[in-house]
């Protein structure tokens, strides 16, 4: 029986020529035998990232966890594994993976991951990422840089990936957890491979992807059988300071159609949201609502639905246990002047505490002042630009700003809203009630 390489399941991919093949690392003080991986080897690539986790060697202590690495990194990534021609024995394995990073599915952007033997040094790591570049474009996928996650105290390993050109975009705190090390930041690093502007794929790639990847089959078992997350602590009513008056309650499962056309009507006005971010109604079912909790905000004098937030558990972070939580909000365009979106701040912090977040991560495109500037009014710290990250309608690729804060103080958090009054360590809170 012909063994299966592994290879991703959601962009059809050009297969690299030549392979197997050797290449010289170090100088020539290393020699690497560079092929596909296939699927019966999986299991040796999970013992590596076990023996990798253990020994504290960029990669987490719950980094690649079952989820992930079921449904992401083994099913969405290309895999090439590095074997010593003398002994046989895979030294390195790397994957090419799909951007998460980034505000687009037709990405110019992957994350390379290493996962390497304690026989590889940095030199050979930084390397291997490299050359993972190289084949990143090979795949004839557009993509035009590659990205790598550094924990911060790995000082050697970042400076030998400087020396590949990689540089540094963003800096995540307490983003991974290490062994020997504890919390530790993380810097994601970006290597361009070219600089040259590439055509989109078309609607019809898109689309073809996302439905083989998105089933109906996938969308009822996961959206229909449970829907969104409820929040205990909603209902809640509560005013404006124009005087308008909202109720903020959990999202039913049959206005998933609703949210789904405010967002991708958006993204069709270039206002806030990518061309290709939400691409079906069965990829935002599964990538945005299954799992996370949706809130409608409700005008009381006419009934009318006046926008929706979602809060989901980020993909971005390099822990299991994340409590890192990203959020799409959308405001209907006669709702925007009421100051709904500063009561909807103000409501989303209290609904997030309630689920036990602490930290909120935004992305938001570097061509959206109005939005940069609320998240430094909603008391978001920019921590780095990712280049290219996202294609805007009418602005073509534009790149993405990451801002990070944290929601611990509650009050204080309100009382820049002005909202002081619906922090709930000032009151008792019940669900259904009036603020």
């Amino acid at each position: 029986m012909a063994k299966e390489y592994c290879r991703d399941r959601f962009f059809p991919t050009t297969h690299i020529a030549n392979l197997p093949k050797q290449f010289s690392f170090n100088k020539g003080k290393k020699t690497l035998m560079i092929d596909y991986a296939t699927t019966d080897q999986l299991h040796i690539f999970k013992k590596m990232i076990n023996d990798a986790a253990n020994r504290g060697d960029n990669v987490g202590i719950d980094e690649y966890h079952e989820d992930y690495v079921a449904n992401f990194l083994f099913d969405m990534s290309e895999i090439f594994q590095a074997t010593d021609p003398s002994t046989g024995h895979i030294e390195a394995v790397m994957f090419i993976q799909f951007c998460f990073y980034q505000r687009a599915l037709d990405s110019r952007s992957a994350t390379v991951h290493i996962i390497r033997s304690s026989d590889i040094d940095n030199i050979i790591y930084a390397e291997l990422a490299s050359l993972m570049g190289d084949f990143a474009q090979a795949l004839d996928i557009g993509y035009t840089q590659i990205c790598v996650h550094v924990a911060f105290s790995m000082t050697d390993l970042y400076l030998e990936l400087r020396k590949q050109g990689f540089v540094t975009v963003a800096l995540f705190p307490e983003w991974v957890e290490l062994a020997g090390i504890g919390v530790d930041d993380s810097a994601l690093m970006v290597k361009q491979l070219r600089t040259s502007n590439r055509k989109l794929k078309s609607k019809e790639e898109i689309l073809k992807a996302t439905n083989d990847k998105f089933t109906l089959d996938g969308v009822q078992s996961t959206y229909f059988s449970s829907g969104c997350v409820p929040v205990p602590i909603l209902p809640i009513t509560a005013t404006t300071k124009q005087g308008f008056k909202f109720t903020f309650r959990n999202a039913r499962i049959e206005e998933d159609e609703m949210m789904y056309k405010m967002l991708s009507d958006a993204a069709n006005e270039g206002d806030g949201y990518a061309i290709d971010e939400l691409p079906t109604l069965n990829f935002f079912r599964m990538a945005y609502l299954a799992g996370s909790a949706a809130v409608i905000m409700e005008d009381v004098a006419t009934k009318a639905v006046a926008g929706a937030m979602i809060f989901l558990k980020s993909l971005q972070g390099r822990r299991a246990a994340s409590s890192i939580v990203g959020t799409a909000v959308i405001l209907n365009k006669e709702y925007r002047s009421s100051g709904l979106n500063n009561l909807g701040r103000a409501i989303g912090i209290i609904v997030l505490r309630s689920m036990g977040f602490k930290k909120e991560f935004s992305i938001t495109f570097s061509t959206n002042y109005a939005a940069i500037k609320a998240t430094k009014r909603f008391q978001l710290q920019t921590i780095g630009i990712f280049p290219n990250g996202a294609y805007q309608r009418g602005r073509g690729w534009v790149d993405l700003v990451y801002a990070l804060g944290s929601l611990e103080d509650e009050v204080g958090m309100l009382s820049k809203l002005g909202f002081e009054h619906l922090a709930s360590s000032n009151k008792k809170q019940a669900v259904g009630s009036k603020l």
